[in-house]
């Protein structure tokens, strides 16, 4: 599974350390960069990510000093960075990715569409059934 994050997306990985020493820990995927002729990616790098001890890294190996619940690998806005020349950029897109409406909003309206439904029915079921008042 490769992981795809924007430029300026922050992440956290977190990992539950069982005795302290050397880890490597791997990510695959790519930093993906919008630019006004269109959408770039680049390979994820070391250097894009603070370890367990808060310092940008320089190779996916850091050692790890403390046991437990931990955050292992992070990003915070965008950071840290890396000069642009050193990453090896590739142009994915012609145009630039338009952000997505929030997944709640549709949620929310696609959620509410059978309960409104379930209510008209009910009142004209019951508005049918009243008794007449004449």
């Amino acid at each position: 599974m490769s992981l795809i994050l924007d430029e300026d997306e922050s992440f956290s990985m977190q990992a539950n350390v069982t005795t302290p020493g050397y880890q490597r820990v791997v990510l695959s995927g790519f930093i993906r960069e919008q630019r006004p002729d269109g959408t770039y990616i680049a390979s994820l790098l070391p250097q894009l990510f603070f370890g367990a001890d808060g310092s940008q890294l320089s190779t996916w190996r850091q050692y790890i000093s403390g046991t437990g619940e931990q955050t292992i690998l992070s990003r915070s806005g965008g950071l840290p960075t890396l000069p642009r020349e050193e990453m090896y950029w590739r142009k994915v897109s012609d145009t630039a990715v338009a952000p997505a409406a929030p997944p709640a909003v549709e949620a929310a309206a696609v959620s509410l569409t059978p309960l409104i439904l379930a209510f008209v029915v009910a009142g004209v079921i019951l508005w049918a059934v009243s008794p007449k008042r004449g």
